[in-house]
């Protein structure tokens, strides 16, 4: 009788979603046919029941066929590359002729990890391919019992329907929840204010490319910060360099602090953001000792909250947004790595403090106490010794744009000796290559009166960069006091060609060309 048929589909149905966590991937009351699928063992299993009588065993062939075609964009839909297909028919007459080898297990040859088995429950052997299939699964067979009359039956399949329908709609309801406890509010103030600090930092002559500029408005530097400016960790997230940077950062802000916002509330998402970039700024310190700004070690923290909620809810992860976002960190982390330039420590420091920042707020509805405890342990403990590692490094440090901006603030105070002091040990442990470094301590070695001391340098800033024109032009003036005048006409006349329209350049030349002149 089809209305046996029918419940006996809908139970199983209610069964898989209700008793064993199955999850509905498509139903279609009309045709009578729904899709579940769950993962058991690491591996995906997919449920079909189909409700339906065949004739002939080449009907029920086709419709397997059918099934494996279907199969194949679940599985890229799941992201899964090992799929196990249990296929269930139920039906109340078998097909007539034989039928029973379509029951062996199935694998395609073009999909290894595609494997589909097949139950055909009717009224004959209904108990018997039940129990087959449930321990295909792992799980007990439920007793099936038929109500005593149609109308009992009829009102028990509305029941079933109903509380599948309303089982799914809760778990609906609790999937949109996770995305739902909070507004963008602080991730477009934070663009506002970033942007606003760019185009403020873009109006001063050099503008955001220029390194004093970016130390001027608190960029992290590594000697102001040991000598007590820790506000600059902070103070770097806002300052970026050149309008690339602000663009990708500002794209990535957009989008990753809309999910994150969303998913954990303003407040903690404002703890996320901030813990996450004041790890990166210190990892940041530790790694690199140029001058750095801008918001990646925030914007990874982000990828960090994320990577915590697919720690939480590893099953959902993977079924939304899980693949393409570790694809996005493994292309900025490969990037970070080929592409000079990128402070790589602030990357990954802000990555590593995100997750632990998530871990330490807890996503909202969830009080796990010790891991909040853990990653708080984790969090101070690792940024401490960011912190220590970071300070001996500095102050050990031979970063040669270190030593020539420090050497610049100490020019502007005239203390010539600090100069040298500074751009000493960078020289003497091997930086051979750029001509600043030799042109900045021979100007302090010229204003102290060390002549002989300031030539060597000044010749060895022209060896490194024939046409660096300031160089000629004070080499001149040291050979002009040291009396050797015809290499004295030599560089200037070398200064004045490299910059013609420098008057200096030109009045020292003609200077010495008319004292030449007087000699003879």
């Amino acid at each position: 009788m089809y209305i046996h048929d029918e419940y006996y589909f809908w139970r199983i149905a209610q069964q898989l979603m209700m008793k064993h966590q199955f999850e509905l991937l498509q139903a279609n009351e009309q045709t009578h046919e729904i899709w579940f699928h769950k993962t058991i063992d690491k591996k995906t299993v997919v449920v079909r029941l189909f409700l339906q009588n065949f004739d002939w065993a080449n009907h029920l062939k086709r419709d397997i066929t059918s099934v494996l075609g279907r199969v194949k964009n679940i599985q890229s839909s799941l992201r899964k590359k090992e799929v196990i297909i249990h296929n269930l028919y139920i039906s109340e007459l078998e097909p007539v002729d034989d039928w029973e080898f379509l029951k062996k297990p199935m694998q395609l040859k073009d999909k290894k990890g595609l494997i589909i088995h097949t139950y055909y429950l009717d009224e004959q052997n209904r108990m018997e391919e039940l129990n087959r299939f449930f321990t295909g699964i792992n799980a007990e067979s439920p007793e099936v019992i038929l109500p005593e009359d149609e109308e009992t039956t009829v009102n028990q399949i509305q029941e079933i329907k109903r509380q599948m329908m309303n089982n799914h709609r809760q778990q609906q309801k609790e999937i949109a929840s996770l995305f739902n406890h909070g507004k963008p509010v602080l991730t477009y103030l934070l663009l506002v204010i970033n942007v606003l600090v760019f185009f403020f930092l873009e109006m001063q002559p050099g503008g955001s490319q220029n390194t004093q500029n970016l130390i001027e408005w608190g960029a992290k530097f590594n000697p102001y910060m040991v000598e007590g400016e820790w506000w600059r960790i902070l103070s770097s997230m806002f300052l970026h360099i050149g309008f690339a940077h602000i663009i990708m950062n500002m794209l990535a802000l957009y989008y990753l602090g809309n999910t994150v916002e969303r998913m954990y509330g303003s407040l903690k998402f404002f703890l996320i953001y901030f813990l996450a970039g004041i790890f990166g700024g210190l990892a940041s310190f530790a790694f690199n000792d140029s001058v750095a700004a801008g918001a990646s070690g925030a914007i990874f923290g982000l990828f960090g909250a994320l990577l915590y909620f697919g720690f939480e809810h590893k099953k959902l992860f993977f079924q939304t947004m899980g693949t393409n976002l570790l694809f996005i960190i493994g292309l900025n982390i490969a990037m970070g790595l080929s592409v000079p330039g990128i402070d790589n420590g602030a990357h990954m420091g802000g990555l590593a403090g995100g997750f632990l920042a998530a871990a330490l707020v807890q996503m909202p509805e969830r009080r796990r106490t010790m891991i909040r405890i853990a990653s708080f342990i984790v969090y101070v403990t690792v940024a401490s010794g960011l912190l220590i590692y970071g300070a001996e490094r500095t102050n050990a440090s031979t970063n040669p744009q270190t030593a020539i901006i420090k050497a610049s603030e100490y020019f502007e105070n005239e203390k010539y000796e600090k100069v040298i002091e500074v751009l000493d040990p960078v020289i003497e442990n091997g930086e051979t290559s750029n001509e600043i470094l030799y042109f900045n301590r021979a100007n302090a070695h010229y204003l102290l009166n060390h002549l002989e001391q300031a030539r060597k340098d000044f010749e060895s800033a022209i060896q490194i960069n024939p046409e660096l024109a300031n160089a000629h032009f004070n080499l001149a003036l040291v050979y002009s006091d040291l009396e050797q005048y015809d290499k004295a006409r030599e560089h200037a006349g070398k200064a004045a060609s490299l910059k013609p329209n420098n008057q200096d350049f030109q009045n020292l030349k003609d200077r010495l060309g008319e004292f030449r002149n007087s000699l003879n």
